[in-house]
């Protein structure tokens, strides 16, 4: 059997390896991806207004997409217009931190219940919440 010499990539750091580990010895691997940005946010522990502000954050560091990035915000956005939306108050929304991840993964279960298993939604909601993780833990909780 004949193993091929050739250089692979892993996620999600990107670095090459050799494919014989004895060449690797004492070789200097350089990452050529684009790692999360330096934590600065929890999203284990904010408010909805601070996850729209770390949304906003992300967005313009070119970590979110500005879909991701309005769906992070949206439900602050319309309790800041009108004051309240769906039992949570503008104060709440100030002043109460929860658990974002935790909070996403109940929506996803709930969305997949509700549409078909490879439906955008489901994908879209998948995708963000995997880019939230890999951005809170710097790890892909997924693989």
């Amino acid at each position: 059997m004949h193993i091929q010499n050739t250089a692979h990539t892993y996620a999600p750091t990107g670095q090459s390896t050799l494919t014989t580990p004895a060449q690797n010895t004492g070789q200097v691997t350089q990452s050529t991806s684009t790692s999360s940005p330096e934590r600065a946010f929890d999203f284990t522990n904010m408010t909805l207004k601070e996850q729209s502000e770390a949304a906003n954050t992300l967005y313009q560091s070119g970590y979110l997409t500005m879909g991701e990035m309005a769906f992070l915000t949206g439900r602050y956005g319309l309790i800041k217009h009108d004051g309240q939306l769906g039992g949570t108050t503008l104060n709440d929304a100030n002043t109460k931190p929860f658990n974002v991840i935790e909070q996403m993964r109940e929506d996803l279960a709930y969305v997949k219940s509700q549409h078909p298993a490879n439906s955008d939604v489901i994908n879209n909601h998948e995708a963000l919440l995997k880019k939230i993780e890999h951005y809170q833990y710097g790890i892909n909780t997924h693989a």
